[in-house]
């Protein structure tokens, strides 16, 4: 079925989706399959339809839609174009060894912390908390952590004494 693109006005992407898609089941006569809210992408939502047609009368006189497909000559959308939205990604994504990370959650909330360890299959992190004396690892979920500082490699130029 073909997928088409709806601008909206930024965060009021899942209040808009849920409506639309409450309108789409009182409506049984529109061909309206999905609605979908991409994570990552602000400002959008994807509707999948029988035709652009349907799109256009379940969004008419609806608040918060910016562009309607019609004015904007939408295209039908590929499903590959989507797969990204689809895959769920890593938590800890984007987290290396020696990072600087803040702990957003639990006991040590506020702290500042460098990653020292990073367990991918249970995603979680074994940090250092910077503001305590004694350096003691502390496991914590992916969640619980959001980087501050990217880790710099230092370029060692090797020196040879004689």
């Amino acid at each position: 079925m073909p997928i088409y693109a709806l601008r909206t006005t930024i965060g009021q992407e899942h209040s808009l989706s849920e409506y639309l898609a409450r309108r789409a089941e009182n409506r049984p006569h529109l061909k309206i399959y999905s609605v979908l809210v991409p994570g990552g992408l602000k400002g959008y939502i994807f509707v999948e339809a029988e035709s652009i047609d349907d799109v256009e009368i379940l969004v008419e006189g609806v608040r918060h839609v910016r562009k309607r497909p019609r004015a904007t000559r939408a295209e039908e959308i590929p499903i590959d174009e989507l797969d990204h939205f689809l895959m769920p990604r890593p938590v800890i994504e984007g987290v290396d060894i020696n990072d600087i990370v803040e702990v957003i959650n639990g006991p040590f909330k506020g702290s500042k912390a460098r990653v020292t360890d990073i367990h991918v299959g249970k995603e979680e992190v074994t940090v250092e908390l910077l503001a305590m004396d004694l350096q003691i690892p502390v496991t914590l979920s992916g969640e619980s952590i959001r980087v501050k500082e990217k880790a710099v490699e230092k370029e060692h130029d090797e020196e040879y004494l004689l």
